[in-house]
């Protein structure tokens, strides 16, 4: 849920002023933190989560912003810090009681899940990456060295402001930069392109597996998470389609965008029921599709609420 901040609050500040001006920035901001703090934590309610901590530390430090041109970056340095202490607090409790399914299955790294939509085509946030295989890239980075990425590459920080935005020296940061972009292989990134989204959902719609299998790149990478499920080149995949097909009734499939590219929600049923949620389908390539993450069951009908998709179709 989206913090509201009243200004009928007893300003701490001492003036309307700043308590309309926090609220200004926070409002302005929202959107763009919750982005980051997506691509610090991967996944969409702990970003949320953190935005909310943000505005609220904002909120109590606000006296102690000198520059009021400076806002957006001392606010996205108090969303880094907050992460941050979200994946300390997170990898205690992992140590403590083991992982948790929505975290990691056991025995396979933490998971990205889906960002519903994309990344505003203009504005200060408009050459920030979250792609899907991006992101789930800089998870593969310490999480200093990715919010040391993201503050400098992302939010357009120095060395010595991203530094001092955790507290550390500057040579350390510009050696954690210097690992984090070595560690970071971005030319293994599949682009989002112009994939076939419409002939992939009637392919669905029509339920012929042999038109969508026609679809797919031969070399195409079919990944399932959090499952460490992995179909290499369209003759693995179509064996793999064509064993999963006649479980069902029947499909229907949606368009809608994930991390900014196309991605279809399908839906299934048995026995002539209702089609419920059955997995989503996030799509890369250019002509053809060249990767498909595809999260499975069980994770569909959390996942089609967070698109603001319908529980039955």
């Amino acid at each position: 849920m989206r913090m509201e901040i009243s200004i009928a609050v007893p300003d701490p500040f001492g003036t309307p002023d700043a308590s309309s001006a926090f609220s200004a920035l926070a409002d302005a901001m929202h959107g763009e933190l919750k982005r980051h703090c997506y691509r610090m934590m991967g996944g969409v309610q702990d970003a949320e989560d953190c935005v909310q901590e943000t505005l609220l530390r904002g909120w109590r430090e606000f006296a102690s912003l000198r520059d009021g041109g400076a806002g957006r970056s001392w606010l996205y340095s108090i969303a880094t810090r907050v992460c941050l202490d979200a994946l300390r607090t997170r990898r205690r409790r992992q140590t403590l009681f083991g992982p948790s399914l929505d975290e990691v299955e056991p025995g396979t790294e933490p998971w990205v899940e889906p960002w519903p939509g994309g990344v505003p085509p203009s504005g200060p946030e408009r050459g920030q990456d979250i792609r899907l295989a991006f992101v789930s890239l800089l998870h593969g980075l310490p999480p200093r060295g990715r919010a040391l990425l993201l503050l400098h590459d992302g939010v357009g920080m120095t060395a010595s402001e991203a530094a001092a935005a955790l507290g550390i020296s500057v040579a350390a940061a510009r050696s954690a930069l210097q690992r984090a972009r070595i560690a970071l292989p971005l030319k293994g990134v599949v682009a989002s392109g112009d994939v076939p989204i419409e002939a992939y959902v009637n392919a669905w719609n029509a339920g012929d597996v042999a038109a969508l299998i026609g679809l797919l790149h031969r070399d195409i990478v079919l990944t399932m998470p959090p499952w460490h499920r992995t179909f290499l080149g369209r003759d693995e995949v179509a064996r793999f389609m064509t064993g999963v097909w006649p479980r069902y009734d029947g499909f229907r499939a949606i368009p809608v965008i994930a991390n900014g590219q196309q991605a279809a929600a399908v839906y299934t049923r048995r026995n002539d029921a209702h089609y419920l949620p059955h997995s989503l389908h996030v799509l890369a390539g250019g002509g053809q599709v060249r990767e498909i993450v595809l999260y499975a069951p069980p994770l569909a009908a959390s996942l089609f609420s967070a698109f603001g998709l319908p529980p039955t179709v």
